[in-house]
């Protein structure tokens, strides 16, 4: 026979029974899962380097020989996560994740399983972050940013996005810090939010939401 598992809550000196169904976490991901796709960009970079005859000919017989620079076309693909904001199909990720777009063929595949190809509307590599959009006949689930996460020190946040091109997945944490600063090369992003939520390659762009299933940001790897 199976069992049930139960939640007990202790609150103003009564135990309270909560059945997994009607927990505020399971309830949270219930109300932001739908809205969340994975992105998975596809493309060819072009760069020009020396011929490597030229290079040999240049070094063991002073050059002479040289049949100008070769173009070497390098396969490019990347996966990361969005979250849908409008019922007409307008997903926000990070800029990262639908880097070089112009060159870049960007599909999104819905919770529902459904695929469809999206095209970038702006992206902000300070901020890194992006807005695409994807066409649809129905209208789609989305989560409103309207109302937003309050941002507290301490409180339970949720992480929720296609880790390694699997279908979507939850992990939880805390809000650890807030304004954090960080500097990668040359680029500097500040007023950064920090979790311990764990998360995998292919997380970036999806959805950092508390308990309530409230817009916190967005979460990026840092790998």
């Amino acid at each position: 026979m199976r069992q049930l598992g139960w939640v007990i809550f202790l609150i103003s000196g009564h135990l309270l029974a909560v059945p997994p169904q009607d927990e505020p976490i399971v309830k949270a991901v219930e109300k932001v899962r739908p809205a969340v796709v994975n992105i998975y960009t596809e493309g060819v970079v072009t760069q020009e380097v020396r011929d490597p005859r030229d290079i040999f000919f240049e070094r063991y017989f002073g050059g002479g020989m040289s049949r100008g620079n070769r173009i070497l076309q390098t396969p490019l693909r990347n996966l990361g996560s969005g979250l849908i904001v409008s019922a007409d199909g307008y997903i926000v990720t990070n800029q990262h994740v639908v880097d070089r777009a112009a060159k870049l063929k960007i599909k999104v595949t819905l919770a529902d399983g459904k695929e469809t190809e999206a095209i970038l509307l702006r992206d902000d590599d300070l901020l890194d972050l992006a807005l695409i959009k994807i066409e649809s006949k129905e209208p789609l689930p989305y989560l409103s940013l309207e109302t937003l996460s309050p941002n507290l020190l301490g409180q339970t946040v949720l992480v929720l996005g296609n880790p390694v091109g699997y279908e979507s997945s939850v992990s939880a944490g805390i809000l650890s810090a807030k304004d954090r600063t960080l500097t990668i090369n040359d680029l500097t992003m500040e007023g950064l939010l920090q979790t311990d939520a764990a998360i995998n390659p292919g997380n970036s762009g999806g959805p950092l939401v508390d308990a309530e299933g409230n817009l916190v940001g967005l979460y990026r790897d840092w790998e």
